[in-house]
């Protein structure tokens, strides 16, 4: 996660959110060092996101502590997945499978919903053109606006699935890095995994916040 850090403090302080989350990884057995690794994890990204917000230490407490607990289910859902197979190639080959399943799905999925933003926005403005010359009713800007309702929903929908896909992926890939190298086959595939599903994030929120500027822009 790339952050402009302004502030000396902020990184020893998520630094030490963090270590005081996986520090006791020594001595765990293989799916409690994977929830661990998922708290920590999470607890980096609500801390950053928690301090970017409120701008001092409390905030980047209160992210910790959300992120942390996200972080963790995500680790506890990694765990699970893990323990059906019989060696660490087969579970990584099979997340591999799974993010690139997922990455093909939702970018299908955010390219139908950029042509209906497109359209919904065309759509809206005429709407709005012609109810305020007179020429279309109050209804038909209703019936509008709960369209653009449901197209939020899904894009919203779309992107939380997004985010919880790319924290998975980071959490493997990191694991595999730290265990297996960073030149390791299966590491590179997952960093070019989590790559791409930030691409695919990204795109999913920027559908989010088209939809919302029009929703918003839908005045009856």
């Amino acid at each position: 996660m790339s952050m402009s850090i302004r502030h000396s403090g902020k990184p020893l302080l998520i630094a030490a959110l963090v270590g005081s989350l996986v520090s006791g990884c020594a001595g765990m057995n293989d799916q409690q060092t994977t929830v661990a690794q998922g708290a920590g994890f999470g607890a980096l990204l609500g801390a950053g996101l928690g301090y970017a917000i409120t701008g001092d230490s409390r905030g980047a407490l209160i992210g910790a502590a959300a992120g942390g607990l996200a972080g963790a289910a995500v680790g506890s859902s990694i765990a699970e997945r893990k323990a059906q197979y019989a060696n660490e190639e087969d579970f990584l080959n099979a997340e591999i499978a799974r993010n690139q399943e997922f990455i093909r799905e939702a970018d299908a999925e955010n390219r139908q919903l950029y042509a209906d933003i497109a359209r919904l926005d065309r759509e809206s403005r005429r709407l709005a053109r012609e109810y305020r010359a007179g020429k279309a009713s109050r209804n038909a800007l209703v019936q509008q606006k709960s369209s653009l309702e449901k197209q939020l929903a899904k894009a919203k929908q779309v992107n939380s699935l997004a985010e919880k896909q790319l924290a998975d992926a980071n959490t493997v890939y990191s694991e595999s890095r730290q265990k297996r190298g960073a030149q390791d086959q299966y590491t590179r595939k997952l960093e070019s995994n989590v790559v791409q599903l930030k691409e695919t994030q990204q795109k999913s929120s920027q559908n989010v916040a088209s939809l919302q500027k029009i929703y918003d822009n839908m005045s009856i």
